[in-house]
């Protein structure tokens, strides 16, 4: 059980990657995972390296390599989370499938105004921790994060590497 990751094994490996041929699988383990929630959403954070080519945006395999992302995003669009808050109800226990895709940096998710009340790391529910601020995965790792968000209000999500999240790695929770 887990949440894994998926990409090609092809050279250049690393060019599939930063062109978006990633995905996340969730295995359940028999029976399910463990603890009931409200809610739950897949998140998938990856980076973007671009380059400009005329009036579109191209992939450039050479910052990627330097790796320094162009963008960094939840779901293939940064900030976009931002813009449309994902809406929950407060009190109720959230769950988020999270993969890092990478393909190269590492990422600290962080719920802004929580503690995340129980991790999985890589989704396995053998490596339960508890109590954590953030949650740090290295690329192509996973976690199932379970928290609560108290009150009404809007809760940012971001990768606590605040240049990821300034690039876009960033999100917010409208718990209504």
């Amino acid at each position: 059980p887990g949440v894994l990751m998926y990409h090609c094994g092809t050279p250049m490996v690393l060019m599939h990657m930063i062109y978006g041929m990633i995905g996340m699988v969730i295995v359940e383990p028999k029976g399910g995972f463990p603890d009931k929630v409200d809610t739950a959403f897949a998140l998938v954070q990856n980076e973007f390296y671009l380059k400009k080519k005329g009036t579109v945006y191209i992939p450039d395999t050479a910052i990627a390599r330097l790796k320094q992302p162009t963008y960094v995003a939840f779901n293939g669009k940064p900030a976009q989370y931002v813009v449309n808050p994902i809406r929950v109800k407060a009190g109720e226990r959230i769950r988020i499938y999270l993969l890092n895709a990478g393909p190269n940096n590492a990422t600290a998710f962080h719920v802004i105004g929580t503690i995340l009340d129980k991790v999985w790391i890589d989704g396995n529910p053998h490596n339960e921790m508890q109590g954590l601020q953030s949650v740090y995965l290295g690329p192509a790792s996973g976690a199932i994060v379970d928290f609560v968000l108290p009150e009404k209000g809007l809760y940012t999500f971001v990768d606590h590497s605040f240049a990821d999240a300034e690039m876009g790695a960033i999100g917010t929770f409208k718990a209504e």
